[in-house]
């Protein structure tokens, strides 16, 4: 969560392919983002860069990522858009619940592909067409 006159630790989680190997070109990029959701703040930036694929569980980054959110060293997680996070849809939703319980914002340069908001329309849809089973994403 991000606190105002504080420093926020943001993780900015770039995974790319073998083509395009280049993150620093989208720094700016991400500090501008950040100042569009939050105004103008104190960020303390961690970068965790790995090439590999999305579908791949055990990518060594967003291992280290997934941790350090769990051990509260993480305030916003900033990354290019939500497949960026994971290919693999139960690897999204495990993500997004580790940020959730961690109240740890995951912000997408890529606004429409946004990763919040696509975790608020599954639960909706968990919510409206699979009431009163035992299927969740919380």
């Amino acid at each position: 969560m991000v606190i105002a006159g504080t420093i926020n630790r943001v993780a900015f989680y770039c995974r790319v392919n073998h083509r395009d190997r280049d993150y620093e070109k989208y720094l700016a990029d991400v500090m501008k983002r950040l100042e569009e959701k939050y105004g103008n703040q104190k960020w303390d930036l961690q970068i965790f860069f790995e090439e590999a694929s999305g579908a791949d569980p055990d990518r060594k980054e967003f291992i280290r990522l997934k941790a350090e959110i769990t051990a509260g060293k993480i305030d916003v997680v900033v990354t290019m858009k939500a497949s960026t996070i994971a290919r693999d849809w139960e690897q999204f939703m495990e993500f997004i619940l580790i940020c959730s319980k961690k109240n740890v914002d995951v912000v997408c340069l890529d606004k429409v592909e946004d990763a919040q908001a696509i975790f608020r329309r599954i639960q909706e849809f968990q919510k409206r067409f699979f009431e009163g089973s035992d299927v969740t994403c919380e």
